[in-house]
């Protein structure tokens, strides 16, 4: 029966759910992407339409199963595959994220055309979640849950 099993990598994360509370642990993504090599990238995975996720908090021996909707921003030191990436996903911007009390600065990458490259035509885009870069830190932040995004200078 393990032949049926989709193969998956393990990344450590830290999940702020809905009340904000950070919860750190794995989560479990597929082990081949289907539009590049290796395993999907985590703001890809967040994007698919299945709402609900299995997390295996620390200090526990079974995962518990999380609703994407409820996840404020998941957080993850950089991924194996980025480095190469980040020349192809656009302008750089730095912006400012509040989410309710939260507030995460970093860089966003708008990779949209001249006409469309306002960070709200990019925040308006049909994923639910954003990819936020604070250095090393990674956010993957849901869009329903922002309350403010502002561009910063610089």
């Amino acid at each position: 029966m393990d032949d049926l099993r989709v193969p998956t990598v393990p990344l450590e994360v830290e999940v702020r759910y809905f009340d904000e509370r950070p919860m750190s642990g794995r989560i479990f993504l597929p082990g081949n992407a289907q539009r590049h090599d290796g395993p999907m990238r985590p703001d890809e995975w967040i994007n698919q339409s299945n709402p609900f996720f299995p997390f295996l908090e620390n200090g526990t021996v079974r995962p518990v199963i999380l609703n994407k909707r409820y996840v404020v921003v998941l957080s993850a030191t950089k991924w194996e595959d980025e480095a190469e990436r980040i020349e192809e996903i656009g302008v750089a911007r730095k912006v400012l994220v509040e989410c309710g009390k939260l507030r995460l600065a970093g860089v966003v990458h708008v990779n949209m055309p001249e006409e469309q490259s306002r960070l709200l035509d990019w925040v308006n885009r049909p994923e639910h979640f954003l990819l936020l870069r604070e250095g090393q830190l990674w956010h993957i932040v849901q869009k329903n849950r922002i309350t403010s995004l502002q561009e910063l200078g610089g």
